[in-house]
């Protein structure tokens, strides 16, 4: 993967900082963030400004950010200043849910294009007190500490290979590109929970100290009330007294930010995106000093290292100790603090631990490490990186059926769940895949053995991944069936790739017919339309599947639940302008301007979910003028104006959702570089 250099844009904020990272393929803010960096858009203060001469930004601009009819605005020759009213920044955020544990779900969310704006400036303005208030805590693990470096990933693992009549030359230069950074800020110490229990801190408190006491805080993010903010920053007690004050201080800004981005709601902050991380993670530093400060100034004096060791994950606590005394004094410390914000401790979820420090999930990872590395591991070279003369007629066999039994066992002799090890593993069956693909690229012409290893790694790859569906495992399988898709089109002859991609098929077949997206659970196998579409149309379900999938009636023409934008934009790209969907599309559509006209009018450009449809159904080549038509009409855009809806629908190739000329392994790649947690 290489990296090049982007331009120093503050806009850039809008591709790392801004959305969660359970989105599907087909959605990103590559295409936002262009036309905001070509047209020189910024929000400062209470002012939109841009420069452009095009007549048709202005209009765009009015639906895209919704801004009143009435304006006062100030054009010079070479930029335009919009000025915005008191409350216009309060918005409706786009709110949907994935799978988190057992019967319980997360709700992320995705902020409005004017709030993305305006959580750019608040970055231009702050990121240097961002930086200050995020580096006062001895305890935390993941923690900004100055910017990062304007570098992004290319991934060319698939696209050098492609056919070249793979992507049309029409496709957008700056999508090519594929530009992904991870985040605004470079992060200290530890990007990855993961990394910690291999770093080096951790194994040295394994040999200073015999206990670890892991706890973590219930519901975090729903339970930050927004005000705490100054809170932390200031004094508590100032600012109950002189609120009005408080308003104009970084942390009164950032609140009313937050504020402002969830629709005025002071409990409970967004989930998904990076700033909203950040924004807990200054109050809970302010938390960490507190406690901290007061385990110093007992009468028999706790310090950090010396009697207890800790580290603080985010929202995840680590407390090395020796002295069971200890570790209560600490632990209770953190309690009473933590309500003092109205935060409180996950006591469920609390953990133990002795000497050997060896938690299940580590010793799973050894054991199915040490499984996958003996019988996944293929190599037609030797210690000098030298081909061996047999080699390219050696031929490999594995028992799958063994290996699952084995992995069966792992799992429950370590005594933990299968979702606990579930994306671990099937990033270890990815490593392997990739070092199998690129020896029988290299080095022999695919035959029947070569086959049934494939074969063998897809069901291993849909076992693990069909005992508990989450958004993360879906991305790795994707990436799995990707690699083996692209691969099976440039090396395969036409019978062992028809045989690959039929196994491809029915495993995604199952799962759909089994898994079928419920009201709270849509994102999570949204990917495996977008697989399926890879493997072409002799793959493609029929219309009475996925209608069933979707919880549409064919007969009755309703759906059972309401769908939200994600899983009707990706269902439009699946069926694209395929006569076999017709009737489907049709359902589609009414139930598209039945979810517009439910909103209040005035209430419609507020709401972040309509306003993306709205744009993106401008741009999908699948859908008719007519169609088009009628949503310019609910928008407030009407009929005398065909030239200018004409003209916005022209503006653009794509705002949100990437319609044609889609690479799949190239935005999985880019997706998995982007992982956080």
């Amino acid at each position: 993967m290489k990296k090049k250099n982007i331009s120093n844009k503050i806009q850039r904020v809008v591709l790392s900082d801004i959305l969660p990272f359970e989105i599907p393929a087909t959605f990103s803010n590559r295409f936002f963030y262009s036309f905001i960096s070509e047209n020189e858009i910024e929000l400062n203060g209470n002012k939109i400004s841009w420069k452009s001469e095009s007549l048709v930004i202005k209009p765009i601009l009015k639906l895209l950010f919704n801004l009143e009819r009435r304006l006062i605005t100030n054009e010079t020759a070479k930029s335009i200043t919009i000025e915005i009213t008191k409350g216009a920044l309060k918005t409706i955020p786009f709110h949907y849910k994935i799978s988190h544990k057992k019967n319980e779900f997360r709700e992320l969310s995705v902020i409005h294009p004017k709030n993305q704006l305006a959580v750019t400036e608040f970055y231009e303005k702050n990121k240097d007190l961002i930086l200050y208030y995020s580096n006062e805590s001895e305890f935390s693990l993941r923690r900004p500490f100055k910017t990062a470096k304007f570098t992004y990933f290319k991934d060319r693992l698939h696209y050098d290979k492609l056919a070249a009549d793979h992507e049309s030359s029409g496709a957008e230069e700056f999508d090519k590109e594929y530009e992904n950074l991870k985040t605004f800020f470079s992060y200290k110490e530890i990007s990855n929970i993961h990394k910690f229990y291999e770093s080096y801190k951790y194994q040295r408190c394994e040999k200073k100290y015999d206990k670890l006491f892991k706890f973590d805080i219930s519901k975090c993010f729903d339970s930050i009330y927004s005000h705490s903010i100054t809170w932390a920053l200031l004094d508590k007690e100032c600012v109950k007294h002189k609120i009005p004050l408080s308003l104009n201080t970084f942390g009164g800004k950032f609140d009313r930010l937050m504020q402002d981005l969830n629709y005025g709601e002071t409990n409970g902050i967004i989930i998904g995106p990076e700033f909203s991380r950040i924004f807990a993670e200054m109050i809970l530093q302010k938390i960490d000093k507190e406690v901290q400060y007061e385990l110093l100034n007992l009468d028999q004096k706790l310090s950090n290292r010396k009697e207890f060791e800790i580290f603080r994950y985010v929202d995840d606590f680590f407390v090395f100790y020796n002295e069971d005394v200890v570790k209560d004094e600490v632990v209770n410390r953190f309690r009473v603090k933590l309500r003092e914000y109205k935060l409180g401790i996950n006591e469920q979820k609390n953990e133990h631990h002795t000497k050997p420090i060896l938690t299940g999930i580590t010793e799973a990872k050894i054991n199915i490490t040490d499984l996958i590395d003996k019988n996944l591991s293929f190599a037609y070279k030797n210690s000098n990186n030298e081909k061996l003369k047999d080699d390219k007629n050696q031929d490999y066999y594995v028992s799958f059926n063994k290996l699952i039994t084995k992995y069966k066992l792992i799992v429950k002799s370590s005594d933990i769940a299968y979702k606990d090890i579930q994306n671990f593993t099937l990033g270890c069956i990815d490593n392997k895949l990739t070092k199998l693909l690129e020896v029988l690229t290299e080095n022999k012409i695919p035959n029947v053995n070569d086959i049934q290893l494939i074969l063998g790694f897809l069901d291993l790859s849909f076992f693990i991944y069909t005992v508990n569906l989450r958004v993360n495992s879906t991305i790795k399988l994707c990436s799995i069936t990707s690699k083996i898709t692209q691969f099976s089109k440039l090396h395969l002859t036409p019978d062992f790739k028809d045989r690959v991609f039929k196994k491809i098929y029915d495993e995604i077949f199952l799962v759909l017919k089994k898994e079928r997206i419920k009201e709270h659970v849509q994102i999570e196998t949204l990917y495996l339309l977008i697989a399926l579409n890879e493997l072409g149309k002799e793959y493609r379900l029929d219309e009475y599947t996925l209608a069933n999938y979707l919880g549409i009636n064919l007969k009755s023409k309703q759906c059972n639940f309401p769908l939200h934008y994600f899983s009707i934009t990706v269902t439009l790209f699946y069926i694209g302008n395929k006569i076999r969907y017709q009737k489907l599309k049709s359902i589609l559509k009414s139930y598209i301007l039945e979810k517009i006209e439910i909103v209040s009018f005035e209430n419609r450009l507020k709401h972040t979910e309509l306003v993306m449809l709205f744009f993106d159904i401008l741009t999908c080549p699948f859908l008719d003028r007519k169609f088009k038509n009628k949503i310019f009409l609910l928008f407030g855009v009407p009929s005398s104006q065909g030239a200018m809806r004409t003209k916005i629908i022209e503006h653009r190739k794509f705002w949100f959702t990437k319609w044609e000329n889609f690479n799949f392994g190239n935005e999985i790649e880019a997706k998995k570089s982007q992982e956080v947690y």
